[in-house]
């Protein structure tokens, strides 16, 4: 079964490298792509929004590296694409380098009433 989704594959790559449209977004390896990428993009602790169509370019080029299916097709195209996707998908994230329980400390000092009695704790 593996075979004939490689052959289905190696088809659609056939005619987006000649350049026909295609609808891909319906593709196995195209959901398999995008979730790869993202996946990637959000654990990498150095992303930021600055650096994440850069990233996610980056990792849609190492995915199509290890399939032997995308020989034959022109990536260009095809990674800005992804690329635009990811970058859709993860538009409401936020890329905090920050460790995690720094962030929560943060939140909980941001609950402490701004009143100067009430912000810090009396000792008895």
């Amino acid at each position: 079964m593996r075979t004939l989704e490689n052959i289905l594959d190696l088809y659609q790559f056939t005619l987006m490298s000649e350049g026909k449209k295609d609808p891909h977004s319906s593709c196995a390896w195209w959901d398999d792509c995008i979730y790869q990428v993202k996946l990637q993009v959000l654990t990498d602790r150095t992303t930021s929004r600055d650096n994440l169509r850069e990233k996610a370019k980056s990792y849609a080029s190492n995915y199509f590296a290890y399939q032997p299916e995308a020989s034959y097709i022109k990536k260009d195209t095809l990674i800005d694409e992804i690329a635009d996707e990811v970058e859709k998908a993860l538009q409401d994230v936020t890329f905090d380098q920050r460790p995690l329980a720094s962030v929560v400390a943060q939140k909980d000092r941001q609950k402490i009433p701004e009143d100067p009695e009430k912000r810090f704790i009396r000792l008895r």
